[in-house]
Formats: structure tokens, sequence, C-alpha cells
């Protein structure tokens, strides 16, 4: 793992992506790309004209919110000064995420919030979007106020052939320390041997080097369900799983999935894409 990109609005949770995006890129000896997109024309320029109640065209308020999210760029950059960090500023008539997705990165950290205020950037339905075309890892970081430091983390198995995600996930995220449950979520009314499938699950780890482990079968009536049921239960600060995204294959855990538990989990959920 060698680049990161970090969407920013400059919002709060954006500047906790940031900071955790930082934590990933120092274990990894990575960099980080700070990417600010401006859709134009935006409401900011309504915002802007109302602010500073200046008599300017269009293209000169658009010319000046640019120069200041270009400074915002460099405050929260020079924050860090042990990791490298380039800032990105763009323009685009597209839509935010297909503007993100240009930028080839070995892994996504994105804040995300509710659509609240002028700043829609950082929004739960971007998030998900992103989460479902992405052609690398995601990091969706929940939470502006809890610190990042995941005692619990929930990794969600099915037992395919599909478990490069899981070595990947501990080598590059900083969970090393962390309590690492693997789950695998019966949805089916029992018709699985608990006992064996706990074992099978035991004996794939056995082949990785990870410690600290603890196995379960999950009853729920559906994948997120117990996901999400099984992560507050054990107060978990982080859900790690893998998914197809939406290619026309059916899976145990498809798009669909992983957009629902980024939708509703209020803890950080990295997704590793599989297609």
């Amino acid at each position: 793992m060698k680049k990161i990109l970090v969407p920013t609005d400059f919002s709060k949770i954006a500047d906790k992506a940031l900071d955790i995006a930082v934590q990933i890129a120092k274990k990894n000896m990575a960099h980080i790309e700070l990417l600010n997109v401006s859709v134009f024309p935006a409401s900011e320029v309504g915002v802007y004209y109302s602010v500073y109640s200046i008599n300017k065209s269009m293209d000169e308020a658009w010319d000046e919110i640019l120069k200041e999210n270009d400074l915002k760029l460099k405050e929260r950059i020079n924050k860090y000064p042990d990791v490298k960090i380039f800032p990105f500023l763009a323009e685009s008539d597209n839509d935010f995420v297909k503007e993100l997705l240009n930028h080839e990165a070995d892994l996504i950290v994105i804040g995300s919030h509710g659509a609240e205020g002028f700043r829609e950037i950082i929004s739960g339905s971007n998030s998900e979007e992103v989460v479902r075309l992405s052609n690398c890892p995601v990091l969706v970081v929940k939470d502006e106020e809890l610190a990042f430091n995941p005692q619990k983390v929930v990794f969600a198995v099915d037992l395919s052939k599909h478990n490069d995600y899981i070595q990947k996930a501990v080598d590059n995220l900083p969970i090393e320390k962390s309590e690492k449950h693997f789950i695998f979520i019966d949805n089916d009314m029992k018709r699985i041997n608990y006992a064996e499938t706990k074992d099978k699950m035991s004996k794939l780890i056995s082949t990785m080097n990870i410690s600290n482990t603890v196995f379960n079968v999950v009853e729920a009536n559906t994948i997120e369900e117990g996901i999400l049921s099984y992560s507050k239960e054990i107060n978990a600060g982080m859900i790690i799983m893998y998914t197809h995204g939406r290619t026309g294959i059916s899976h145990f855990f498809n798009g669909s999935i992983a957009e629902d538990i980024v939708n509703h989990s209020n803890i950080p959920v990295f997704t590793f894409v599989e297609h």
C-alpha cells in the first residue's frame, strides 16, 4: 500500500478520516493525496455571497472559493509534517464520486456524515457509492468524536475462497493489538453445524500470522443484522469485510450488503473489494 486517497470537504468527519489515514500511512510508509472536489455550480457560491456581501461576479466568487479551499488543504497538511501529503484541488462539472474514482489509489479513506448544511460532499449516499464502485479497499469513518483505537475488530467471513482480504487488512491497518473477532452469519435457520463452522474459521486463520482471535457463528435474520448486532454487542471499534460490488456475480457479501453496513454502522467500516 503506497497511495492513500482522502477526499475532504473540510468538515470534522473529513478531518477525522485524514487523521486515521495518517496512522495507516505511517504503518505502511505510504503517502496521502488529500483531495477537495468543487463541483460547479455549487451552493457554496450563494453561501459566499450571503456571508461576505461582496459585489462580485459568479466567476470571481468561484475563484475566491477555490483559493480559500487551497489554503484549507495546506493548513491540514501542515498538521502532519512527518507524512508526505499532497494537495489536490479539483473542479468538476461531474459528480463527486466520479471525480474521486478517477484518482487511482491503493486505499480510500472517507468520512461519512449526513447531508446537512451547504457542504454535502462527504455524505452517506456518496460514501456508499464509493464502496460499491471503487476498485480498491475503502475505509469509511463514521464518528468524528470517537478516537480511532479499536480494541475489538469484527471480521465478517463466509469461508469461501476469497480470504486474502483478511491478511491484507491485518498487515495494512493499525490493529496489531486489537482482539480480532471472526464471525460467520447464519441466516438460514441453523442448517449449518456451528461447531464445525467455528473449527473451519479457526483452521483458516491458523494459516495466517494472526493472534488474539475469537471465532463465533451468529444467528440473524439477515447478514447485515448479524454483523451490526454482534459488533454492537461486543463494543467493536471496526468492521472489516469484503464485497464484490455489483458486478453481476451473486455472492454472500454482495455490494448491497456492504452499502447497508456502511449506511447503518456507527463505527468505521473497511471494505475490501473482490471483483
